[in-house]
């Protein structure tokens, strides 16, 4: 299962990549000489730590020349599309996709560190680390919502066709889902929270959040389903027909639970025709779930949950983590944050949003989950001097205690 939907999400995200896309000609493909170059990296030299400060340096050299040489095997829509999200991967891990580098240059300006790197980049590379990155962040869980009204009637949330096709549909692709028993449950025993999430309402720190991600949901899908009798259409052309024609309108949206944003919407339509009215009701929604431009059918994602896959790994390799710390003045702070920003791997950003006596907030750009970087952070405060106790901990922010060795 796991491998099924690495290999969907893997076609998804860097189809042009490698190959130089979908329309390049054999003369075109990049040769071993096209993917040689060189490139500048820099880093903040902290502490007097200079050996750190040249590893950075030449992952920043590296990560640069990666960049530089997949822009020639991307091409059109997927260079603008695309490789946002492949820069958003390699900016955590260029490890391994440039071999037979070398150091040219390298010398200490003031309190950076400069060097020049020469290597070969290798595209098939991006492969493996993309399948690393979806086996680690890219396979959400979901949780399914639908408001479901055939012609008046209201079928239960947790119960509804709807529900029922999408996982079937989504499962055949190797998602995993919150089970139907489960959203009944909590739909009966939390309804102001459920009706917050029914309404989008979903937020760091909330009560909606904290009752998500208690179920492992990490994606809630919304749906909204209408489905009207058209058969007297049917029978203007068909005046002797006994067949009942039903016509469904869907909108679906999708929320990552971890921030609230939408990660994609869509509104589509379908038929259904049967002597049944439940049964050509059921093949209306059955249908348009089906469509290229939702769920898609036979294994094949359509683009609805494209986006969905998309969207989340992108976000969940440039994740904001909120980070409040007691125990430090504002000079130790100023440390922690700067060590923090320099020396965990996979943090790109630190930003502070305020202090109070020796309580203080900050947010921190992280490549993975809030898991990985409480375990980062542990692992490494001890070497940047520091003390560091993990209080509690959240799908988007931790509370820490901090103090500074003596």
């Amino acid at each position: 299962m796991k491998k099924k939907i690495s290999l969907i999400l893997l076609f998804l995200l860097i189809g042009a990549v490698a190959c130089g896309g979908k329309n390049t000609k054999k003369d075109n493909t990049p040769t071993k000489d096209d993917m040689w170059g060189e490139e500048e990296g820099y880093a903040t030299i902290f502490d007097g730590d200079t050996a750190l400060a040249r590893d950075r340096a030449i992952d920043d050299a590296m990560n640069k020349l990666v960049k530089v040489k997949l822009g020639m095997t991307i091409s059109g829509k997927s260079l603008v599309e695309d490789f946002q999200l492949v820069e958003s991967v390699i900016e955590a891990k260029t490890s391994g996709m440039v071999k037979d580098w070398k150091v040219v240059n390298e010398k200490k300006d003031g309190d950076t560190f400069i060097v020049r790197v020469a290597g070969r980049v290798y595209p098939q590379a991006v492969d493996e680390t993309i399948r690393a990155t979806i086996e680690n962040y890219g396979r959400p869980k979901f949780m399914v919502l639908v408001k479901e009204n055939f012609e008046g009637k209201t079928n239960a949330i947790g119960s509804t066709v709807a529900e029922h096709e999408m996982m079937n549909i989504m499962g055949k692709a190797g998602f995993e889902f919150v089970d139907a028993e489960t959203v009944k449950g909590l739909v009966a025993k939390e309804s102001a929270k459920m009706n917050s999430v029914l309404k989008g309402q979903i937020s760091a720190d909330g009560d909606a959040q904290e009752l998500l991600t208690d179920t492992g949901a990490e994606v809630i899908i919304l749906g909204d389903i209408k489905v009207n009798d058209q058969t007297e259409v049917l029978k203007k052309k068909f005046p002797n027909s006994s067949m009942k024609s039903k016509s469904a309108t869907i909108v679906l949206k999708a929320i990552d639970v971890y921030t609230g944003a939408i990660l994609a919407s869509v509104a589509f339509n379908g038929v259904g025709a049967h002597i049944s009215d439940d049964v050509a009701s059921q093949q209306a929604v059955q249908r348009a779930l089906a469509s290229s431009k939702a769920l898609g059918e036979d294994g094949k994602t359509g683009a609805f949950i494209n986006d969905i896959g998309k969207k989340f790994l992108a976000a969940a390799t440039r994740r904001m983590i909120k980070l409040n710390i007691a125990g430090l003045d504002y000079a130790d702070l100023a440390k922690f944050r700067n060590a923090i920003e320099q020396r965990v791997r996979g943090v790109s950003k630190v930003y502070s949003r305020g202090t109070s006596g020796k309580l203080a907030v900050i947010e921190i750009q992280f490549a993975g989950k809030t898991t990985d970087f409480a375990d980062e952070l542990s692992a490494k405060a001890d070497k940047f001097g520091f003390a560091v106790k993990i209080e509690q901990s959240f799908p988007t922010k931790l509370i820490i205690s901090a103090a500074k060795n003596k």
